[in-house]
């Protein structure tokens, strides 16, 4: 934890987003637009920090709020019981005793019952990596269970009397983190509450978040059980939580800096938010490794800031690694491609784009799953690799290996010497006992 910039979850500096339109995403500063809203956006953007928001704002007005992670080990409705069942004593002193016995029947019915359908396995995944992976699976029956919707028909509109029954009525919230994780199940669950609360017409809100494709899953799961995929994006107020503007990370850098009086230069700044790139995790990792150094430095200096990017790159090497491992070769082959355009991106689609490489269909796809992963990022007509750092890993240790991996070359004839002439002079740096090459 520290105690200059916070935490992931209590930052010290809360940037307020907003979307294409200029409308703040969050839900304290904005009313949803429906019963249902869904944040979405790429890994680490901040979706649950969104979700922590929303909480906090039940919190300070003393409203309730329920909220559960969904999962692939257990099925939402367990998690959706045990929330009722440890706050059960808060919920009889808020809303009263009646209230609260409702609600522990409902967790009762929700709780696991001995169910058929679960299916317990072994897989063992092989890849470019040199050990073998054995992923333990669990996996629960998908289909319809009229049992479970009227359960959960029964919670909407428990919540719904008890959100009515206040003077003047009160919001009730439902707090769903992690879709993109879920079961086909939880999809399912979701689009019932979603459903049904539309209906209901009461102040009780769903309040989801998920990746890049929730969206698309959530519609494939409406449409599995004989609804129209559509309704679902129009019941839900979907919310992007994408990458942020430099003018947004700038703030949450320099604002805490301030209140701590550590004295930073401006071009250092402007370093350590273009290598964020964005992504205000990477950046608070930025400013982490940043800090010690600021004190000894006596300040955030252009130093300090290359040698703390040089540093995150250096640690997170296994983690692009890991993330390269993961990709099949089609995936690979896009990502060096794009890579080697540097952080502009390539063009897409057009001459020099994805359209003149070939295969469009399956490298279409590839782009789809890099873009759901956080791999890639697509903007302005243009495709880039997300992480600056991933980009100098993908440029430096994959060139060197890409014909023994099977990937097509990092440059296309007549590209290398662009390329080498475009790369940036370096320089070597120590800390603590690492040497790291920096570039200037």
């Amino acid at each position: 934890m520290s105690q200059v910039f916070g935490t992931p979850r209590y930052p010290a500096y809360t940037v307020d987003r907003k979307d294409h339109f200029g409308r703040p995403i969050s839900v304290d500063l904005r009313t949803p637009e429906s019963h249902s809203v869904l944040f979405t956006g790429p890994p680490g953007m901040g979706k649950s920090l969104e979700l922590d928001r929303a909480g906090a704002l039940a919190k300070r007005e003393g409203w309730l709020a329920i909220r559960a992670d969904a999962s692939p080990e257990e099925p939402l409705e367990y998690r959706l019981s045990r929330y009722l069942t440890d706050n059960l004593d808060t919920i009889k002193k808020q809303y009263g005793r009646s209230a609260a016995k409702e609600l522990g029947k409902i967790a009762k019915e929700l709780a696991p019952p001995k169910r058929k359908g679960r299916q317990h396995g072994v897989e063992g995944r092989f890849g470019p990596s040199p050990f073998a992976q054995a992923v333990i699976k669990t996996q629960w029956e998908a289909g319809d269970d009229p049992q479970l919707r009227k359960t959960l028909t029964q919670l909407a509109e428990q919540l719904g009397e008890i959100a009515a029954n206040r003077k003047p009525p009160e919001p009730v919230m439902l707090l769903v983190d992690n879709l993109d994780v879920g079961s086909e199940r939880d999809l399912a669950v979701v689009t019932q509450l979603s459903e049904h609360l539309e209906r209901m017409k009461r102040p009780v809100f769903l309040i989801a978040a998920g990746g890049e494709m929730a969206a698309t899953r959530l519609m494939a799961a409406s449409a599995g059980e004989g609804r129209i995929a559509t309704g679902v994006t129009s019941r839900f107020d979907i919310r992007e939580v994408g990458p942020l503007t430099d003018a947004e990370l700038r703030p949450a850098l320099t604002e805490p800096l301030d209140d701590a009086r550590i004295p930073y230069q401006a071009e250092a700044i402007d370093r350590l938010i273009r290598s964020a790139n964005g992504d205000p995790t990477r950046l608070r990792s930025l400013a982490e490794t940043a800090l010690p150094m600021a004190q000894q430095a006596g300040g955030v200096t252009v130093d300090v800031a290359k040698t703390a990017t040089a540093v995150v790159n250096d640690q997170s090497r296994h983690v692009y690694q890991a993330a390269w491992n993961n990709c099949n070769d089609t995936e690979k082959d896009l990502v060096a491609k794009v890579a080697v355009h540097g952080p502009h991106g390539m063009a897409l689609p057009s001459e020099g784009g994805l359209a003149s490489i070939g295969r469009w269909q399956e490298l279409d796809t590839a782009r789809q799953n890099l873009v759901a992963s956080g791999i890639l990022r697509e903007g302005g007509g243009r495709l880039a690799v997300a992480n600056p750092g991933m980009q100098d890993w993908v440029q430096t240790r994959v060139g060197q290996s890409a014909a023994h991996l099977g990937v097509a070359p990092l440059t296309a004839p007549g590209q290398a010497a662009a390329v080498e002439s475009a790369r940036p002079s370096t320089t070597t740096r120590t800390y603590k006992g690492m040497s790291f090459e920096i570039k200037n």
